[in-house]
């Protein structure tokens, strides 16, 4: 299949490169962008890839551009604070008895309701990352808008959206590990150490 014939069989080729390159997502909230990739998904991969570019088909549905490079790249410096906002939200939700997965991926959040600085322990662990009050949690919210993990309402209000799974996953994964690490400390074992995946931001 020669370049030409690929690029006018691939439908929405331009509007889809552009918005993967600048780093962001393809969600179903981009409509026929999602459908195209869905339905084409190994033409446009085999498309990308001599340029360099990995078109990944995340497990939840939703496509983003792997550099290689990254591998390499320190993470963003706000990827920290977005961890720690991250865990925070995932605690107090199971500690609330609910659903963690089903509840932060369908609720719509108040940046005034966030139970971030509702206790000296959190806001211990926001003061370690630079976030001091409720502004600085806006900002990083907003932050993550950038990312393509939320939407952002003008009632100060937020969802997450399917990207937001990497987050989640990681968060996931490094908790599992946290509870491995002290299984191998108490069995003599030493910790193995985990760092945020660059390639998240």
């Amino acid at each position: 299949m020669t370049t030409e014939t690929t690029t006018t069989a691939l439908p929405q080729l331009k509007e889809i490169f552009d918005k993967l390159r600048q780093g962001s997502y393809i969600t179903h909230e981009q409509g026929s962008l999602h459908s195209a990739l869905a339905e084409n998904y190994e033409a446009y991969r085999t498309y990308f890839e001599p340029l360099g570019l990995n078109l990944i088909r995340h497990p939840r549905d939703f496509f983003f551009f792997h550099k290689e490079e990254a591998e390499n790249t320190p993470p963003s410096s706000s990827l920290a604070g977005i961890a720690v906002f991250s865990f925070i939200l995932i605690e107090a939700t199971a500690n609330d008895g609910k659903p963690v997965e089903e509840y932060l991926l369908t609720e719509r959040f108040s940046i005034a309701g966030l139970p971030h600085l509702q206790t000296d322990r959190y806001k211990a662990h926001l003061r370690a990352v630079e976030i001091e009050d409720e502004a600085a949690l806006r900002k990083l919210v907003r932050r993550m808008v950038n990312y393509g993990w939320v939407e952002y309402f003008p009632d100060d209000t937020f969802r997450f959206l399917r990207p937001f799974h990497r987050m989640f996953d990681k968060c996931q994964e490094i908790s599992l590990a946290a509870e491995q690490e002290t299984r191998g400390v108490l069995d003599g074992a030493p910790p193995e150490k985990k760092a945020i995946d660059p390639e998240l931001n």
